[in-house]
């Protein structure tokens, strides 16, 4: 049997909580043993990364070292990113910044964009990615192994569509988080101890999450079967619909969505 040829992977911004998730993650995924890594940030690493990691502060040396680069840096922050040319493939984690915008800047030799989440600390992230070229079949493997690496991955065919899940699977804990915080509010208000109604709420999201391990599992059933039951969450939601929760979302969404498509057009 072949041995798996070395490749180096290089992340830009490989300390921040996305490129050191990726590192962690991939690090312990027994496909990606035959890969090195090299590393780099404005800050020094508080601790050694592994004997298949380099560190350094040259984002250039990183390039050149690198069969796959991956800018994980905040769009914000890009601009004044000390590298131009990167003679290799990049992979961009950049919200908002468009493949037009990295080609002009950077030429690479292939481009994908990719949007994990929040959750790719603990390996549960989705990740939508595109790349508007035919990739060689290696390079695709890499980078399906990697983003399994930190959770879950598709490859998506129009780059509008990683614009779209940026405001959605991009948001992460966030709407969760407000839909969370609208029921302790409500707890509260009907009498229930701050402390108790944190503690009812939060437990009830991270068991309805236990409750649905299946990704394929449609949300629109589950709310249908319990509008069956004709009690007490039926009344509830319905009168959640009827006060616009739907359309309350779908504003959001598209708000993010339109944030998303002009996040790094200056400001006249």
């Amino acid at each position: 049997m072949t041995a798996a040829k070395k490749v180096t992977v290089g992340i830009i911004g490989g300390l921040g909580w996305l490129g050191s998730a990726l590192l962690t993650s991939a690090l312990a995924n027994p496909k990606l043993n035959h890969v090195h890594f090299v590393v780099s940030s404005r800050r020094s690493p508080s601790k050694a990364l592994g004997d298949r990691v380099t560190f350094t502060h040259d984002n250039q040396y990183l390039a050149e070292q690198s069969t796959l680069v991956v800018l994980s840096v905040r769009p914000q922050d890009w601009p004044s990113l000390p590298l131009t040319k990167i003679d290799s493939t990049v992979m961009s984690f950049m919200a908002g910044t468009s493949c037009e915008a990295i080609q002009q800047r950077h030429h690479p030799t292939h481009l994908i964009r990719a949007l994990p989440n929040g959750a790719c600390s603990v390996n549960q992230s989705y990740t939508p990615w595109f790349c508007a070229s035919d990739l060689p079949s290696e390079t695709e493997t890499l980078i399906v192994n990697l983003l399994d690496s930190i959770g879950y991955q598709d490859r998506y065919e129009h780059e509008d569509q990683i614009d779209v899940l940026t405001a959605i699977s991009g948001a992460g804990p966030a709407y969760p988080a407000l839909l969370a915080q609208g029921l302790e509010q409500s707890a509260i208000a009907l009498g229930i101890p701050a402390d108790k109604a944190r503690k009812a709420v939060n437990a009830t999201l991270q068991g309805s999450a236990a409750l649905s391990p299946d990704l394929s599992q449609s949300p629109g059933e589950t709310v249908a079967l319990f509008e069956s039951y004709q009690g007490t969450t039926a009344a509830g939601l319905a009168a959640m619909k009827a006060s616009g929760f739907s359309g309350a979302i779908e504003s959001g969404v598209r708000s993010a969505y339109l944030k998303a498509l002009h996040f790094n057009q200056p400001k006249d």
